[in-house]
């Protein structure tokens, strides 16, 4: 049986949709052996204001990379992974206050929770196996992790939590030891 998802234009709306041609639906991609493209267009923003979510085929390369080189060896640390958010169209990255260098709108950074474990296991276990990420991020409700930024091309190697105080927004080196980090 062919896998299906929701069309990342209409959302599964169907009806005058050109890209699905009014079925709501149209083939997903196994992208890795446990991830899958309709994973990482998901985009609850998206579907609530009706925004597209739709990738370039090198948006598509870039997340099959993305899943083969870090969220698999991820998984095989701390277990399966909820991906909150994957690949973000420049418009949904804009709805969500995401910024506009964000590896996101290329397909090469997801947020993500582990199903087994806590935030503080994947990051400990992740920074351990020495995975090759441009960015690991503790951000309170997930952990982000990036591959290398295409626009920037220098490697950052960020190993960070992010906190907020009295609404602003910092962001600290990551220090397992730190008690903030669950």
């Amino acid at each position: 049986m062919a896998m299906t998802m929701d069309c990342p234009r209409c959302w599964g709306k169907g009806g005058s949709c050109l890209r699905c041609s009014g079925s709501g639906k149209e083939a997903d991609i196994q992208l890795s052996p446990h991830f899958k493209l309709s994973e990482m267009l998901n985009s609850g923003t998206g579907r609530s204001k009706g925004i597209p979510n739709e990738p370039t085929p090198e948006v598509v390369e870039n997340l099959r990379k993305l899943c083969n080189e870090a969220l698999e060896p991820i998984r095989a640390l701390v277990g399966p992974l909820k991906i909150n958010s994957g690949y973000r169209a420049d418009a949904i990255n804009k709805a969500v206050g995401g910024s506009i260098t964000s590896a996101h709108s290329y397909g090469l950074a997801a947020d993500l929770n582990p199903l087994k474990g806590t935030w503080k296991q994947l990051m400990d276990a992740t920074i351990a196996a020495k995975i090759p990420l441009d960015q690991i991020i503790f951000e309170h409700t997930w952990v982000h992790v990036g591959l290398l930024h295409p626009k920037t091309g220098k490697k950052r190697g960020d190993r960070l939590s992010m906190f907020k105080t009295n609404g602003a927004v910092t962001y600290e080196p990551y220090n397992s030891n730190d008690p903030r980090i669950a």
